[in-house]
């Protein structure tokens, strides 16, 4: 926390580390309120409208029915992401390798996922930009974001750097199938 205090002023931000926000996180410094740490800023995530859960809700609970012998289905749970600059994000939805007891001592980090999921609507820009970049970063396998406004599913594969070599877009109507998973058919939107 001592780095965090003799930062330079300048234009009045400041950058956190990992550490930084670990130690606010232990000091109760956010409360109740969820909060991801993003390339050295700290996001308070907002309220959940009823459409964003309704999606949360729906779609965790057909992954594991689909797949709870193949993948551990994890809601909104912490990730730590240590490729440059470490973050700490909350994926909404997280499709992690078996089996779900190795999570009981340490973090989730993008090694233990097969899958991210976000589903987005006032935060569109951020997961389609700077999380997108940081998962891609982190060689996580598939990001997929539901863009419930403009109802569609956008899917993001194979990893280079900060950005995915392979997406596609599906429409309401139109199922898909996770990259690690492909025997199964998805209707995300339902």
């Amino acid at each position: 926390m001592t780095q965090l205090l003799e930062q330079p002023r300048q234009s009045g931000k400041l950058k956190f580390t990992l550490s930084d926000f670990e130690w606010l996180s232990e000091h109760d410094f956010f409360g109740d309120k969820h909060v991801e740490l993003l390339n050295g800023d700290i996001f308070v995530k907002g309220q959940q409208g009823y459409r964003h859960a309704q999606f949360v809700r729906q779609l965790s609970e057909k992954l594991t029915l689909a797949l709870h012998t193949q993948a551990f289905i994890s809601g909104q749970c912490p990730m730590v992401l240590l490729s440059p600059p470490p973050d700490f994000l909350e994926p909404d939805i997280a499709l992690l390798r078996l089996p779900k007891s190795q999570y009981a001592g340490r973090d989730v980090s993008s090694a233990d996922a097969h899958l991210v999921i976000e589903i987005s609507d006032s935060t569109l820009e951020r997961d389609q930009n700077d999380k997108l970049a940081a998962y891609a970063r982190n060689n996580l396998p598939e990001y997929w974001i539901i863009n419930i406004n403009a109802g569609r599913l956008e899917t993001y594969q194979e990893p280079i750097g900060s950005t995915y070599q392979v997406t596609s877009l599906y429409r309401i109507g139109e199922k898909v199938s996770p990259l690690e998973f492909s025997d199964l058919e998805l209707e995300w939107w339902s």
